[in-house]
């Protein structure tokens, strides 16, 4: 029954959108679309089905539909305009899209670290070296992360697949058990050290969250502003740095472990690095490579685009032999992600081609005028963040309300555009902290048994509210 509601209510919410009149001032096609994108966000929302699926299938109704849907009379009366061709020329449009061979190239990259178990090397070094103290051994999980964030855009797989199989090792060597009492004693406080820190650097870098891509590319599409790896990395770099150092502390302060110090965790690493022996060859090339491509992210935009640099150090990998093919095709998130993306770029761009954004903005620049440009961004940039609380998926946040916030503050005269489009995709990574829900390896420390549902709703909004206001204190300034 559970599963054939939320399977059914995707589908009411835009039967029922559709039957309401089209709002004055919008065409009847343009309306229809936004119910068929409402019904999209719905199934992202509840997931009845994987979100690949829904955008596959989201896309082929509208290309079906399209005269209807899709294009308005005047593009249907023009001589030799064919309704087929331009509706499948739409829909596949977003899996030629540079953006998403990106996210996918980036998933490749996590692979490796994965298979070669760089990632999990990085991690037991890290915490062999910090982890005599309880605060260091936070500032060790954290460390961990941040090494790890550029070439991992899954946070899933980076803090929910590299760093929590590690440091859920770590509790029971001080009798620091889930689900009861004594998981104050370490526990609750590493966890949530981990969280806390993998949201911080899920806004730091472009390629640190598929939804920081998936941004760009609405940025792109919607106000004409291209984003680069190092211009993401230098406006967030200021407020980022200040979280990632403060993340461990606040967490020792605001939820301390009953465990100052002990031996155990750096002993119990340096076993575990004993027995993976020595770097391979593997592990050293794959080091090379994420190297080599960060280099050309960072210093050669202009010579080689960055999809293509992701491409040559993929190729590489096979060449090399720190991947397979097979390992490659048997990566399913890659590929889901591949194609919910290259779907979601062409829903989210359907927004604009119809002329929905347009008129939404038209109507809400009415009611945001009179304030200034910078008062208005920081509005804007509020309500964005908040209404995280809305969703289970940062990309269907992304989707859904990146495009007509960014319209709207292209509206209000004086606003620097470019500032305020890095503002909003700038706290992506850093709104997943607010719920259990909220990114993607959230539910893996929520069912941890260390972080209980009271505890864990008071901290994130504790933790939301301190983030995005030592990124908005120390970013507007900066940007605006």
């Amino acid at each position: 029954m559970k599963a054939s509601w939320k399977a059914l209510a995707p589908v009411i919410a835009a039967i029922v959108i559709a039957l309401i009149p089209a709002p004055e001032g919008l065409a009847q096609h343009t309306w229809y679309y936004f119910a068929i994108f409402v019904g999209v966000i719905v199934g992202l929302m509840l997931e009845p089905i994987p979100g690949a699926a829904i955008g596959l299938i989201a896309v082929t109704v509208v290309a079906v539909f399209s005269e209807w849907v899709f294009f308005s009379p005047e593009q249907l009366a023009k001589p030799g305009f064919n309704v087929a061709n331009a509706s499948l020329a739409w829909a596949l449009a977003g899996f030629a899209n540079g953006t998403v061979w990106l996210i996918f190239g980036a998933f490749m990259f996590a692979l490796g670290y994965e298979k070669t178990g760089l990632g999990r090397r990085i991690a037991l070094l890290l915490v062999r070296a910090m982890g005599r103290k309880t605060l260091t051994l936070g500032y060790a999980v954290m460390v961990a992360d941040a090494i790890l964030a550029p070439f991992t855009p899954s946070n899933t797989a980076r803090s929910g697949g590299t760093i929590f199989p590690v440091i859920r090792n770590l509790p029971p060597l001080y009798d620091s058990k889930p689900n009861d009492p004594s998981a104050r004693r370490i526990g609750s406080y590493i966890m949530w050290t981990a969280i806390a820190t993998t949201c911080v650097t899920s806004s730091m870098f472009l390629t640190a969250l598929a939804p920081n891509l998936l941004a760009a590319e609405l940025i792109r599409k919607t106000v004409k502003i291209d984003v680069s790896w190092i211009q993401w990395f230098t406006a967030m770099a200021p407020a980022g740095f200040v979280l990632l150092l403060a993340v461990p502390v606040l967490t020792y302060v605001l939820y301390p472990p009953e465990v100052k110090q002990g031996n155990e965790v750096p002993a119990w690493a340096a076993e575990e690095l004993r027995k993976m022996g020595p770097l391979s060859r593997r592990e050293w090339t794959l080091g090379v490579l994420v190297l080599i491509a960060l280099a050309l992210w960072i210093f050669a935009d202009d010579y080689v685009n960055p999809t293509t640099a992701a491409l040559m150090v993929i190729a590489f990998m096979l060449i090399t032999g720190v991947v397979t093919w097979d390992e490659m095709l048997a990566n399913k998130q890659a590929w889901n992600t591949f194609a919910w993306f290259a779907t979601l770029v062409s829903l989210a761009d359907g927004l604009s081609k119809t002329g929905f954004v347009k008129w939404f903005a038209d109507m809400m620049s009415h009611h945001m005028s009179g304030y200034s440009p910078i008062l208005a961004a920081v509005v804007l940039v509020l309500i964005f963040f908040f209404t995280h609380y809305m969703f289970a998926s940062v990309t269907a946040h992304a989707t859904a309300m990146l495009p007509v916030m960014l319209t709207v503050g292209s509206t209000i005269p004086g606003m620097p555009m470019e500032a305020f489009s890095l503002l909003l995709a700038l706290t992506l990574g850093l709104m997943g902290i607010l719920t259990p829900y909220g990114t993607g390896p959230s539910p893996v420390y929520y069912g941890s048994g260390y972080l209980p549902a009271g505890d864990y709703w008071k901290l994130g909004a504790i933790f939301g509210v301190i983030y995005i206001v030592v990124f908005l204190v120390i970013s507007v300034p900066l940007l605006l």
